[in-house]
């Protein structure tokens, strides 16, 4: 209708610009507009007594518009606009080839509904126009002859490649414009701003020709299992499932440990919403690697059952990790952290409790020079722990120097560091003003830094229930009911205002309102606590005596603390498309024992395959080795990494990955919103398969390759004449009804 009415479809009028072709000056129109007007009043002034002056005005109104209306097409209105010059320019076709498109979407598959785009017949329209450069691409671009031999799906797909392959490919041609037709499924992590950016530079309009369904009711789709590198022994993981869906109801997920079956999880699907979030619990009880598998049992109606799984290798390494604990009085929350932790076979706890000026008590120490001189000096020295405690200690007790080791140890070392309130901690003992205040989650000062000796109790706040390092149970309500349980603790202490990053895990009520008690916050590499109390020990003092919950709540946070501490030697192996990449990380690479190191490591799988890989250091990471490889097979792959000094082994370290081929099986949805971005970001148009026949006339208007400027003329549009007769029926109609024809 809009091009009947106008003569030319609406794409024509967004891509030119509208001109009058007459060559008269505009003022003259506005001047001749302007006389019609006074001679219209002049002639229905005439008439004055023969009708009412409402009734003048709408006549006088309806001429007015009829004479402009004249006037506007004598001067000839026309649209400008750059074309495409037929013969000369090429349009490139890319057609999605990846594995996604193989699936069966509706009656047909997605791959069969593309190439009933691209047939001789549907082409020939615009091949008569432009030359047509065929193409195919999953994680690459390759040139064809024609759309009617096709290569074999490809494992994985890669938009943002593929499109400047091809665009430096076509380059040699006069390119005017690309047609992309795809599902907009991208395993590759999605394209990035650069490499749309980039895109962008060629100045090619793209158009996307999206296949597909952007909803499946009958698909649910495990979309992502976050889990960290590894945990400890003796703890509890929680893994954050998302789930995607179209659809509610309740979903129930298995998780594997190998072959092993390790429990179930019912949960419940928002229908408002196309994706749902929940954590599974999982308990970590020996060393070694947890081969973890997260599986959706199928709903009724579901046809891809590929991306209901989803697998992660996680390392539960062997050996303790170490805590230093320096404490400026012998108080009692002293004495039973100490008992609390002793006993954990992953914690190491080193302890340094000042009974005169200049003499330190040491417990806890691998031999007679440890910490023989207090708190270390050395950076090797402290680096060598994975975490820090602080408890009631005046800041004048530490060097400047030894301020700035305990603010490299979180943001370089990647340590945890936590301080604990009392009479000469936190704000009281002057943190607020030392180098060590920019690592803390809340800014210290002396104004307000009481130390209260007052019983209140202990809250769990929404980022506390999610905290694994607060859970008595696995049940959220049983949980919480245990925390309701627990009394009061003895003291608490006053904080400053919390940084931004910072998020608070409990709280206490003073005077009714919720105060901060247990706050954290990243820092560089590492972590930085604060737990403004030093009276959990009333929680052990006054349940009875087999209650464990002070014991557990200072196990679940030191194992906190250490979990993510970088070992001296760290490895991690990760599938990143098509390859496996093996990661070695020096804690201190500027060291002299770190010096001169040759990396190698040993992969194998469950599979029988092994590779030796030379592991080389990475430009601008000091510290950094890195190698990767294509696996021949899918499976489990174990790697050990040695570091050597010439014929001297230095250490040695192990991990695990799984690595799994068929991405394409999951986001199987058209992504609209991706293919979209890439045509709103060149120029081009998101365009539905019922749509292709409408494309040809959108790409004329590119202004890239060779163009020719084009003058379309509108004053013959029949909405004018149109616009003129129904301008006058009203007139003759209302001068009928008034009887003053």
């Amino acid at each position: 209708m809009f091009e009947f009415l106008f003569k030319y479809p609406q794409q024509a009028f967004n891509e030119s610009e509208f001109i009058l072709a007459s060559g008269w000056p505009v003022w003259l129109l506005w001047a001749l507009a302007a006389i019609c007007v006074l001679l219209v009043c002049a002639a229905l002034y005439l008439k004055r007594t023969s009708m009412r002056w409402w009734q003048l005005g709408l006549l006088g109104m309806l001429q007015s518009l009829m004479l402009a209306l004249v006037l506007f097409v004598v001067w000839q209105p026309a649209l400008v606009n750059e074309r495409l010059l037929p013969g000369e320019n090429a349009v490139a076709i890319m057609l999605d080839t990846s594995s996604s498109m193989a699936l069966t979407d509706g009656t047909s598959t997605r791959m069969v509904q593309a190439a009933d785009l691209l047939t001789p017949e549907s082409l020939e329209e615009l091949a008569e126009t432009y030359t047509i450069l065929p193409y195919s691409f999953d994680s690459s671009a390759r040139a064809l002859t024609s759309f009617e031999e096709l290569p074999a799906p490809g494992n994985s797909s890669d938009l943002g490649t593929s499109i400047l392959q091809t665009l430096r490919q076509a380059s040699a041609s006069s390119l005017g414009a690309v047609i992309l037709v795809s599902d907009g499924a991208d395993n590759s992590g999605n394209i990035s701003a650069a490499e749309l950016d980039e895109i962008a530079g060629y100045g090619v309009p793209i158009h996307t020709v999206g296949i597909g369904r952007e909803t499946i009711p009958e698909d649910m789709e495990l979309q992502e299992v976050d889990l960290p590198d590894k945990a400890l022994a003796g703890t509890t993981l929680s893994a954050r499932v998302n789930i995607l869906h179209d659809a509610g109801g309740t979903a129930r997920i298995k998780v594997y440990d190998g072959d092993t079956f390790l429990s179930t999880e019912e949960i419940e699907l928002d229908p408002a919403q196309n994706s749902t979030m929940a954590f599974i619990d999982i308990n970590v009880e020996e060393p070694g690697q947890l081969d973890l598998r997260f599986t959706l049992d199928p709903i009724n109606g579901e046809r891809t059952l590929a991306n209901n799984s989803r697998a992660s290798v996680v390392d539960v390494p062997e050996g303790r990790y170490k805590l230093l604990y320096i404490e400026g009085e012998p108080r009692w929350e002293y004495k039973f952290m100490q008992r609390a932790l002793n006993d954990d076979p992953s914690l190491q706890l080193s302890t340094l409790l000042k009974v005169t000026p200049n003499k330190y008590y040491r417990q806890g120490i691998d031999s007679p020079e440890e910490l023989e001189d207090g708190f270390p000096v050395e950076r090797t020295e402290l680096f060598k722990y994975d975490a820090l405690i602080i408890g009631s200690m005046n800041v004048a007790e530490f060097t400047q120097e030894q301020q700035e080791l305990i603010r490299d140890f979180v943001s370089e070392r990647g340590g945890s560091l936590l301080m604990i309130g009392g009479l000469q901690g936190l704000g009281l003992g002057g943190w607020g003003e030392s180098i060590v205040s920019e690592v803390l989650p809340s800014r210290l000062s002396l104004e307000n830094a009481d130390f209260h000796r007052v019983k209140v109790l202990v809250m769990l706040t929404d980022s506390g229930r999610a905290a694994p390092m607060l859970k008595f149970s696995d049940s959220e309500t049983e949980n919480g009911e245990m925390w309701d349980a627990l009394p009061e603790v003895a003291d608490y202490q006053n904080l400053g205002p919390l940084r931004p990053a910072a998020s608070t895990l409990l709280e206490v009520i003073v005077d009714g309102r919720p105060q901060p008690l247990l706050v954290t916050q990243p820092y560089g590499r590492g972590q930085s606590y604060i737990l403004a109390t030093g009276g959990t020990w009333r929680w052990q003092m006054s349940m009875p005596l087999e209650d464990l919950s002070h014991e557990t709540f200072w196990r679940q946070l030191a194992r906190n603390l250490v979990a993510n501490s970088p070992r001296p030697f760290e490895l991690s192996a990760n599938a990143e498309n098509e390859n496996i990449v093996v990661r070695a990380e020096l804690r201190d690479p500027e060291t002299e024992e770190n010096q001169g190191l040759e990396i190698t490591a040993v992969v194998s799988s469950d599979t029988n395959e092994l590779v030796n890989l030379d592991l080389l250091p990475v430009a601008g990471q000091p510290g950094v080795y890195q190698a990767s490889f294509a696996p021949a097979s899918n499976g489990l792959f174990s790697v050990e990494a040695i570091s050597r000094k010439g014929d001297e082994l230095v250490n040695s370290v192990t991990t695990a990955t799984r690595f799994e081929q068929g991405q394409e099986a999951f986001n199987i949805r058209q992504n609209r919103a991706l293919l979209e971005r890439v045509s709103d970001v060149t120029g081009g148009q998101y365009w539905a398969p019922r749509q292709w026949g409408e494309m040809r006339e959108a790409i004329s208007y590119s202004s890239a390759g060779i163009t020719e400027q084009q003058i379309s003329w509108l004053w013959d549009a029949p909405f004018f004449f149109l616009l003129l007769f129904m301008l006058k029926l009203t007139e003759w109609l209302l001068r009928r009804r008034w009887q003053v024809i």
